[in-house]
């Protein structure tokens, strides 16, 4: 995916707009931490402040990004940025987007692209586990692996917890 647009980036910089590749892995390939919470998530049988606790708890709440819906008809909205999507799109970013709908994000390519791997995510059921690499965005492309847990009640209400292993970040190779 070549560039598409510009932006400023929340750093004050304008940058092309950049590319995004996602690998499909087998859930067997996450870290033990982002297992960890794919078996609480299956152990509560449905989102509950229960895991917000267990993630505060286990110190993980940070490394995961939450977006939720107010209802069926409602997009997805950033509800919490972790450490390493505040760090890669910087801080006036993160402020700009908490409480947006995720397809409001000036990083529009990207958006459509993670908004497709979301709806996964929540229609499909179970847990997407991919390797992804943006580029474009910075000096050096962002590597990392995220576990997407989604989430629909009868009312139509979604959500999606993204579990972030960023090697740079949480120190796994």
């Amino acid at each position: 995916m070549g560039a598409v647009c510009s932006f400023a980036n929340g750093r004050g910089a304008q940058r092309p707009a950049g590319g995004l590749h996602l690998q499909r892995l087998p859930m067997g390939a996450a870290v033990d931490w982002q297992a960890a919470i794919v078996a609480e998530c299956r152990r509560l049988g449905a989102l509950s402040p229960g895991l917000f606790a267990y993630l505060e708890r286990a110190g993980l709440l940070d490394r995961c990004t939450f977006l939720a819906s107010n209802g069926a008809d409602d997009p997805l909205r950033f509800r919490y940025l972790g450490a390493p999507t505040r760090a890669f799109f910087g801080r006036g970013w993160a402020r700009g987007m908490l409480g947006q709908p995720d397809q409001d994000d000036p990083h529009r390519a990207l958006a459509q692209r993670f908004a497709a791997e979301y709806l996964e995510a929540v229609e499909g059921g179970t847990p997407v586990l991919n390797r992804v690499v943006i580029s474009g965005l910075s000096a050096v492309p962002l590597v990392y692996q995220h576990a997407l847990i989604g989430w629909q009640n009868r009312a139509g209400r979604r959500a999606v917890l993204s579990c972030m292993d960023v090697p740079a970040v949480t120190g796994h190779a």
